[in-house]
């Protein structure tokens, strides 16, 4: 019943979105759009809402995306001169300090500690440590958080203790990536190779025809933004190893989904093993990833096919930025397109604006 009130009480919201619009003027007024809805979802704490739901409106504060939404900020305000995004970004940055369990862990929204959501902070207390020599030092925070990981890493480099639904994931390359980094930052030889470790475990989980095991939260088909997941973590290794068959991994995969669909047709939901479409919707989330994906695997092959697939993917999800007078709507993107498809049905998740403000940072990809 409570919930059927709440419900109730945030109707104007879903009327506004029924009556929205969508954005238009470009790559720079989206990107602005995103960034001022990212600062409009900041709670009070420093954290980034969840999302924002058409029926149950603001969600509470998230830390593991939180973590990787502080990156984009900072490379968004250095290219729009604007000192909120770092304001921004530093209260969420303390925040996640605050929160940080003495085992180094953070934990998810249930108060449950969680790989995932440790390494995707983990991404977020690295690019200060690089990228914010005149902010306060986090090497005691990456330095817990990636030996807590280390800590509870399989033999095999999978995680499976404190992963969600008690099970390995191969999207947790991410975790392996931020990892790796955190290692050659700290000159921690046992954190860098429990990355690899883990990167070499994903590498196992690939079949002959290029799909990941592995790759979805349950037993259904994996989302796109889940595949694609382990596309940026793998990329990631990469670029910090130089390793080619980390490359040769990625650009097998990526080449599946690229030569699975018609030309202009746009990846979808959710797939079966075999690159097939398991659900006939978009994932906007994973769909803007790939874009990104897309744009550095053109950089990485001079491939003109990854370039065009970048620009198609993002096109598309620029002309779908909500337009409205709602500020708790305005400049937002759904979970899915319908609003009703399954992932984040009738809500605005924080994450999915982090991936659109990196896809519109990186170069000619609208």
């Amino acid at each position: 019943m409570l919930r059927y009130l709440k419900a109730l009480h945030h109707w104007p919201t879903l009327l506004a979105y029924a009556k929205s619009g969508r954005m238009s003027g470009g790559k720079d007024a989206a990107l602005r759009a995103a960034c001022d809805w990212l600062l409009h979802a900041q709670d009070d704490n420093g954290g980034y809402r969840h999302s924002y739901h058409l029926l149950y409106g603001w969600q509470p504060a998230y830390p593991e995306t939180t973590g990787y939404i502080i990156p984009s900020l900072l490379n968004a305000a250095a290219v729009l001169n604007d000192d909120r995004l770092i304001i921004s970004a530093r209260n969420a940055l303390q925040w996640l300090q605050s929160i940080q369990a003495p085992d180094g862990s953070f934990a998810d929204l249930n108060g449950r500690p969680q790989v995932f959501d440790t390494g995707q902070i983990l991404i977020g207390l690295n690019h200060v440590a690089e990228h914010c020599p005149d902010w306060p030092p986090v090497t005691d925070a990456q330095l817990r958080a990636a030996r807590w990981l280390a800590g509870v890493q399989e033999a095999d480099g999978s995680f499976k203790k404190f992963a969600y639904n008690s099970r390995p994931h191969t999207y947790y390359s991410r975790v392996g990536a931020a990892m790796i980094k955190t290692g050659m930052l700290l000159q921690d030889d046992a954190i860098h190779q429990g990355g690899l470790r883990n990167i070499d475990w994903v590498l196992q989980q690939q079949d002959p025809f290029g799909f990941f095991g592995f790759s979805s939260f349950d037993d259904n088909p994996p989302f796109l933004h889940t595949l694609v997941y382990i596309l940026e973590g793998l990329l990631d290794a990469y670029h910090l190893s130089g390793r080619q068959d980390i490359l040769d991994a990625a650009v097998y995969n990526a080449g599946h989904f690229l030569n699975s669909k018609s030309d202009h047709d746009l990846l979808r939901s959710q797939y079966h093993e075999d690159f097939s479409i398991a659900n006939p919707h978009i994932c906007t989330t994973g769909l803007v990833q790939w874009a990104g994906v897309c744009c550095r695997l053109a950089e990485i092959l001079n491939e003109p096919r990854y370039r065009e697939e970048a620009r198609n993917s993002l096109r598309y999800i620029v002309a779908h930025q909500v337009l409205s007078k709602d500020p708790n709507i305005n400049g937002a993107l759904t979970g899915s397109l319908p609003v009703t498809g399954n992932y984040l049905r009738m809500a605005f998740p924080n994450w999915g604006m982090k991936f659109f403000i990196d896809s519109l940072l990186l170069p000619e990809v609208v």
